[in-house]
């Protein structure tokens, strides 16, 4: 066996052992939006949020993501574009999930990005299983009654349907 494959043997567990670790409130099924409504995370400044006082009653854009993860890091830049340019109109939330970052890490890449829109931890991947997200970046685009009306890895091109 070579070396290359032997490391290959050695990483799926761990890949195996993430997913699990990451996602474990998977197993217990989607929530509904009454119940996704009404979990408290924590914004980049510390502060508990309630996500519906957020994602309530407006068009809202959900951007999953990480401060490690490459795909994210090249979708951000499109998403802050769609925030400023859909800004009053449709509420932009990013929601940091996995549990790997920290307040600070989340913060900081706030602060060297130029991020206007709301970012929240969601430590828990409550949110992030109640709306069925297993990889990131993650992209999901809901109505104003909360009904996902977009769900990819990116943005989409407009969000003038939704309006």
């Amino acid at each position: 066996m070579t070396i290359r494959k032997f490391r290959r043997l050695q990483v799926f567990p761990l890949l195996v052992w993430l997913i699990v670790a990451v996602f474990p409130s998977l197993a217990s099924g989607p929530a509904t939006s009454g119940r996704v409504m009404d979990i408290v995370l924590v914004n980049d400044l510390g502060q508990e949020v309630r996500f519906g006082e957020l994602a309530g009653g407006k068009p809202t854009l959900l951007f999953f993501w990480a401060t490690w993860c490459k795909g994210c890091r090249k979708v951000q830049p499109t998403v802050a574009s769609l925030a400023e340019k859909y800004k009053g109109r449709i509420q932009i939330i990013g929601v940091n999930t996995g549990g790997l970052d920290s307040l600070q890490a989340v913060s900081d890449y706030r602060k060297r990005n130029g991020i206007t829109y709301p970012l929240l931890l969601d430590r828990t991947n409550q949110v992030a299983a109640a709306y069925g997200v297993v990889a990131i970046p993650a992209v999901i685009v809901l109505d104003r009654n909360g009904q996902i009306r977009y769900r990819d890895l990116a943005p989409p091109a407009t969000l003038e349907d939704l309006l």
